[in-house]
C-alpha cells in the first residue's frame, strides 16, 4: 500500500517538472526571438502569446502547463509586492503627475471594458445564429 502515494507523489512531481518546462521553454524562446530582432517587446510577452497560440491550435494539450499555472496564479499576489515596493522609491514623482495618472487609468479601465463588453456581445450574437 505505500507504492501508491510515492506513485502519486511522482506522477504529481512530473506533471509540475513538465508544465515548468514548458513555460520556461517558452520564455526563453520569447526572449531568444527578442534578442535576434532587437524589438521593443519584452521577450516575456513574445513566449506568452507563443504558448497562447500553441495552446489555442492544440499542439501543446492544457493539461500539460495546468499545474504550474495553477501554482503561479495562486501566489500571483505576491509577484506585486515588489512593484509596489519599488514604486515608494518615485512618490514625489508619483504626487507631481497623480492626477495624469488617474485618469489615463481610469480611461484605459473603460475602454478596455468597453471593447472586452462588446466583443462579448458580438460573439454571443454569433453564436446564437449558429
Amino acid at each position: 500500500m505505500t507504492v501508491e502515494p510515492s506513485r502519486k507523489l511522482l506522477d504529481t512531481f512530473i506533471s509540475l517538472l513538465r508544465s515548468a518546462f514548458i513555460i520556461l521553454a517558452f520564455l526563453l524562446i520569447g526572449k531568444w526571438i527578442t534578442y535576434l530582432i532587437a524589438w521593443s517587446i519584452p521577450g516575456s510577452v513574445i513566449g506568452l502569446i507563443l504558448l497562447f497560440i500553441a495552446l489555442s491550435v492544440r499542439v501543446i494539450p492544457l493539461s500539460w502547463v495546468k499545474p504550474t499555472g495553477d501554482l503561479l496564479l495562486g501566489y500571483m499576489t505576491l509577484f506585486f509586492v515588489p512593484v509596489g515596493v519599488a514604486l515608494l522609491n518615485y512618490s514625489d514623482l508619483l504626487s507631481q503627475y497623480w492626477l495624469a495618472i488617474l485618469l489615463s487609468s481610469i480611461v484605459s479601465t473603460m475602454v478596455v471594458l468597453l471593447i472586452v463588453g462588446l466583443c462579448y456581445q458580438k460573439l454571443i450574437k454569433d453564436s446564437s445564429h449558429d
